[in-house]
């Protein structure tokens, strides 16, 4: 009767010579290495999404906390002369834009919320309310100067931080994003009505900020500016 095998020890186990090509060691070993290379590349990808996302939280807050400090200074320096200049300087911005035909379908919006916010400033200016003008007429300027931005859709463009704050409503309900890009995270949904303080842009997107602090992305459609009832 033959006797069972030995088992296998891991000496053994070493001693069995294993037949492997040098050419597919190589293979592998390309192929570990383009993995490598791109698991680098999707890491700095990530660090460089991450550090943009920081930047633009960085903005947010200190726009934000500058909000009121604006409107002060705003009233600081509205005097009839400098209210009149700035309406002036809205009106032939708006004019230029016009003429020149460079207002493209998406600026429509845009272009409407401006001429709102300037007919607001004339319409205090003709009271003698000369701060509530100067403030109408500066935020009716980034607008123009939004709309004459006409690289502003390009691909990784910077954002560009309002100088006045401008005060909008939500028109619907709308999707608050983390970044500008309809394909970025929604972080929150705004109900139809929301009250926002747009402290920056990018593109045709919206830096916001709600009154109870939540940040994001808006599309500028969504949005229409806030007027004084009075108007």
């Amino acid at each position: 009767m033959k006797e069972p095998p030995e088992p296998l020890t891991e000496q053994h186990i070493e001693q069995i010579p294993v037949s492997v090509h040098q050419q597919q060691i190589d293979s592998m070993r390309i192929i570990i290495e383009q993995l490598a290379e791109k698991l680098a590349e999707k890491e700095a990808l990530i660090k460089q999404i991450s550090a943009r996302e920081q930047d633009q939280t960085q903005i947010i807050q200190a726009s934000s906390k500058e909000i009121a400090h604006t409107q002060v200074r705003l009233r600081r320096l509205a005097t009839k002369p400098s209210s009149a200049s700035l309406i002036a300087e809205a009106e032939v911005a708006m004019a230029y834009i016009k003429q020149q035909s460079i207002l493209i379908p998406s600026d429509t919006d845009l272009y409407e919320q401006a001429k709102r916010l300037l007919d607001m400033a004339v319409f205090y200016y003709r009271r003698d309310n000369y701060a509530n003008a100067t403030y109408y007429a500066s935020q009716a300027l980034e607008f123009m100067n939004m709309i004459a931005d006409q690289d502003r859709a390009l691909p990784n463009r910077v954002t560009i931080r309002f100088n006045t704050p401008i005060m909008l409503l939500a028109i619907a309900d709308a999707n608050l994003r983390r970044a500008p890009g309809r394909h970025a995270l929604i972080i929150d949904v705004l109900e139809k009505g929301t009250v926002l303080t747009a402290n920056a842009y990018q593109g045709n997107w919206l830096m916001v900020q709600t009154d109870d602090d939540r940040e994001g992305w808006i599309f500028n459609t969504l949005v229409e500016t806030m007027l004084d009832k009075k108007h």
